[in-house]
């Protein structure tokens, strides 16, 4: 490849990531900012999973669920891998479900990338953006944690573990 054709490539790319929103991730006409807050129902997806099986969010209700958005071209979503393996290992007895929602990317791209990182935990394609769109994604990654009501009860918690702790404490 010449000089010039991987000048306007990497061009392309960097303007794509840094200067042109996505508009299935970053719609600014339907952005509220009170889908920030907490103690909302969560949007229902449908998405299939790498196998090709259907996930629906509302056949997880009773359960605690991490939704991670994210793409294999985001460096912070790889360099947050293990603190999310060590988050699934810890809590997965416990009830915790993950998924990893991959936003608008191929399946090949999302399967070679979720076996070369050996994501222990579902991964989901969102193949047209609704789902990260219904969550009002704007950036990835994107941790939105739901509890076994249904409800929202963090977006991009800081200390997600304190939030497992109660949200899976043993009853007594």
């Amino acid at each position: 490849m010449n000089k010039t054709r991987r000048f306007f490539i990497f061009m392309f790319l960097a303007l794509s990531f840094l200067g042109f929103p996505n508009p299935a991730i970053s719609s600014q006409d339907k952005w509220d900012i009170k889908r920030q807050s907490i103690e909302e129902p969560a949007p229902n997806f449908i998405l299939e999973d790498l196998n090709g099986d259907k996930i629906k969010l509302s056949d997880y209700k009773g359960k605690v669920v991490l939704l991670i958005f994210s793409t294999t071209w985001c460096p912070h979503c790889r360099t947050s891998i293990p603190y999310l393996k060590e988050i699934h290992q810890k809590y997965k007895d416990r009830g915790l479900v993950i998924f990893n929602i991959d936003i608008m990317e191929s399946e090949k791209r999302v399967s070679s990338f979720a076996t070369k990182y050996a994501l222990p935990y579902r991964v989901l394609l969102d193949k047209t953006g609704e789902a990260a769109k219904s969550y009002g994604v704007r950036g990835v990654p994107a941790l939105i944690l739901v509890n076994k009501e249904g409800t929202i009860v963090c977006r991009q918690c800081r200390s997600v573990d304190v939030m497992l702790e109660t949200l899976l404490a043993p009853s007594k």
